[in-house]
């Protein structure tokens, strides 16, 4: 029985919905499939089964269940699938329906090893035509390697692991090989919890577990929606219900502590629960082990030495793991004028402000209609990125109506399962989202990303693009549209590509067919990744590669300096940096040194006398101890001492001279000492001997930096990420490094 809309299914009668299952699970990879006839199984009606088909060797009792969309399926269906399953002596059950279950129905479906197909599951067997229940499973390469360091690991003493494998590699099925084999070690008797923040994660990781494990052998039960753990074998746990129920679970409860999406962890709520216990093992799993925020994933998961597999979007587009990606980067709403115009020493803000105009939302959208409409796409279901709910909704009402819908992470339950039903099953093209699509939800039809004008972290993005890329049996490669807004996303662009295609063969591209690429387009094509950029970006990225050698290096900065100082016997002051020195900047200054006085340090060390600049820090801090009757912190007194967009010294510069002393002692050494930053007109350079400066319980200057480049490297990629952090915590980076763009600048290099 075939149907060629999905949306038929609710309009066949009962027995040609179960032939229709029949058939779709013929398509997907069961054999020998029947449905049952009253009598012929059982000697009344089909004693609780609807249809047997066999795979891999093993026969499976099925039973489907027809309802109305807004009708849920109870326990009553799966007591009697059940019921009719032990009749015939049959272990492997399905329970299919065109509706969706209720939660204690899948509560006790995981408990009783009964695999559940619900609508949405249903119509991805109707697109992919392929399923992961009963499959048997060989491990790949890769997945071998896996297992194999991570035994390694456990065997070294190792008690914590965190596993890296992309979306779409099997990251479930290496950690369920895995475990198969300590419990196989062990001989009995240990326990295993698995936890995720979405139920639907726990349902698709139970269905691997029971494809590895199988049945019979271990136990299973679920903690989530409110039920409690029971004493099985194996426990699959969302963090919510877990949360509330940490008090009756003792810390040795589970030998073994699996969390998926593990980057969640470090979370203050997420990671009370995972320590509350004490395995033998806890082992996280992620495609991606950063966060926006300063938490470490992989200091939560045992560090650098624990981090294993490692095998990330870049490695899955190499190996041919993941579809192939079409992508186009497109700048329609360039100044061009600019350009041409710009000069060198400008911050990556500085030139996002002067280059990019955001054009209206409208004729974007416009732009996306025509590109597919240019591209003979056909069968469009695009998921369109967006920077927040408010900008989601604008743009909204540019789309052709009955061409989109929008979900996000505000949306009622309800509300948002109809609105993807809408775009999975109708005629819309497009599904707006927001916070969401990054992790558990797949839509296998999907073959256009949009990221629109997205400028937020580049974690996020690489977890948005891996989902779209994960490969199914319909679908080889996803077009993506990137109307990048900012230079740190074409930047992201060409790093990825770089290292995709790094070592390997180049191929000529045919000419696109978009007439703003067709003029000096520029392409990027092997066999794993394809990447066009428009004119107007290619203009750009030529752009960037011409700054990185427009701009000052640090040592032709120190050079320039010194010779100055040869020629002249005097250093410049501050204010007559730029006049003094040729092609250098304050910004640059910055960006390379954070400080005058690092500028200063870099070329001459501590060999500058700076009575004068002394004399007016000793002045600024009796001022404020007399004004305020404390003695004034580090970054109080530094912000007095600024020249434009160029400190004449960080925070930490001034902490390292006065911390540990009283301000009697503070001035009398200030007055006497040398505090090592420039003086207001110009300083005699006179070789002295080498004076090191006071050390306290505060960290140096150079030991806080690479604390702070330590903790955020991974977690912020560009000015976006830092918008995201909470206030106090970019204060402390505006304090030591004294500019977010200097901080980014030594962060990526």
């Amino acid at each position: 029985m075939q149907i060629p809309d999905f949306r038929l299914v609710d309009d066949l009668s009962h027995k040609d919905f179960e032939h229709f299952v029949k058939d779709l699970l013929l398509a997907s990879g069961w054999q020998d499939a029947v449905v049952t006839e009253t009598g012929s199984e059982y000697r009344y009606g089909d004693g609780g089964v609807d249809i047997f088909a066999y795979r891999e060797g093993r026969k499976f009792a099925v039973e489907v269940k027809q309802r109305k969309r807004d009708t849920t399926v109870d326990v009553s269906a799966l007591n009697q699938l059940v019921t009719g399953a032990r009749l015939a002596d049959v272990k492997q059950m399905i329970l299919v329906t065109n509706s969706y279950f209720t939660s204690e129905v899948k509560i006790r479906a995981l408990r009783l090893g009964v695999e559940l197909i619900d609508r949405d599951a249903l119509k991805n067997l109707f697109v992919v035509r392929g399923s992961e229940i009963g499959r048997r499973i060989k491990p790949r390469e890769y997945q071998v390697e896996v297992i194999q360091q991570a035994l390694e690991q456990f065997d070294a003493g190792k008690r914590k692991l965190l596993i890296e494998m992309a979306t779409g590699l099997g990251k479930t099925y290496t950690v369920a090989l895995l475990i198969k084999q300590l419990l196989e070690r062990a001989g009995g008797g240990q326990r295993v919890l698995f936890i995720a923040h979405q139920i639907e994660i726990l349902l698709q990781s139970v269905t691997a577990f029971k494809n590895v494990l199988g049945l019979g052998s271990y136990s299973f039960s679920a903690c989530f929606a409110g039920s409690r753990p029971e004493n099985t074998d194996l426990v699959f746990a969302s963090f919510d219900t877990l949360y509330g129920q940490l008090a009756e679970l003792a810390s040795g409860s589970f030998d073994y502590v699996i969390v998926d999406e593990a980057h969640h962890t470090p979370a203050r709520t997420y990671a009370s629960v995972v320590e509350h216990f004490q395995p033998r093992l806890l082992i996280g799993l992620t495609a991606t082990p950063w966060r926006s925020d300063n938490k470490s994933v992989s200091g939560f998961f045992g560090g650098a030495d624990s981090h294993i597999g490692r095998y990330d979007l870049i490695w899955g587009l190499q190996h041919k793991k993941l579809a192939f990606p079409k992508y186009l980067v497109l700048l329609d709403d360039i100044d061009q004028d600019r350009i041409d115009q710009l000069e060198s020493g400008l911050s990556i803000s500085d030139l996002d402000k002067r280059l990019f105009l955001h054009k209206k939302d409208q004729e974007v959208v416009r732009l996306i209609e025509a590109t597919v409409e240019q591209k003979q796409l056909s069968n469009v279901k695009g998921i369109v990125f967006c920077r927040n709910i408010r900008h989601l909704r604008h743009l909204l009402g540019f789309f052709h109506p009955g061409t989109a819908t929008s979900v996000h992470s505000r949306m009622q339950d309800g509300e948002r399962r109809e609105n993807i039903r809408q775009f999975r099953e109708g005629d819309l093209k497009y599904i707006l989202v927001c916070d969401l699509f990054n992790e558990g939800i797949d839509i296998p039809e999907t073959n256009l990303l949009v990221f629109m004008r997205y400028t937020g972290s580049k974690t996020v993005w690489l977890q948005q693009l891996g989902r779209g890329l994960r490969k199914t049996n319909n679908k080889d490669c996803v077009h993506v549209l990137d109307f990048v807004g900012s230079l740190d996303r074409i930047k992201d662009v060409q790093q990825l590509v770089q290292a995709v295609v790094r070592s390997k063969p180049r191929k000529k591209l045919s000419e696109g067919d978009l007439d703003e690429v067709r003029d000096d387009q520029h392409d990027l094509h092997d066999d794993t990744i394809e990447v066009t950029y428009s004119q107007s970006a290619a203009r750009v990225l030529e752009l960037i590669e011409r700054l990185k050698y427009r701009l000052n290096s640090r040592e032709e900065m120190v050079e320039q300096l010194r010779r100055h100082q040869n020629v002249t016997g005097t250093v410049p002051s501050i204010e007559a940096l730029e006049s003094s020195l040729e092609d250098v900047s304050l910004d640059q200054v910055a960006t390379h040194f954070d400080s005058y006085q690092g500028y200063l340090q870099a070329a001459f060390g501590w060999d500058i006398d700076t009575a004068a600049i002394s004399s007016e820090v000793s002045r600024s801090y009796r001022i404020y101890q007399d004004k305020h009757g404390v003695a004034p912190s580090p970054k109080a007194l530094s912000l007095e001492f600024q020249y434009k967009t160029l400190p004449w010294f960080t925070t930490a510069e001034i902490a390292r001279l006065i911390a540990g002393l009283a301000p009697t002692q503070l001035l009398d050494t200030i007055a006497h000492g040398r505090l090592g930053a420039a003086e207001p007109e110009a300083i005699t350079a006179q070789a002295k001997p080498v004076v090191p400066p006071v050390v306290s319980a505060v960290l140096t200057e150079d030991q806080a930096k690479l604390e702070l480049l330590a903790k955020y490297r991974g977690v912020v990629s560009s000015r976006a990420d830092l918008l995201t952090l909470p206030k106090e915590q970019l204060d402390q980076i505006t304090a030591v490094f004294r500019s977010t763009s200097v901080f980014l600048v030594r962060l990526r290099g």
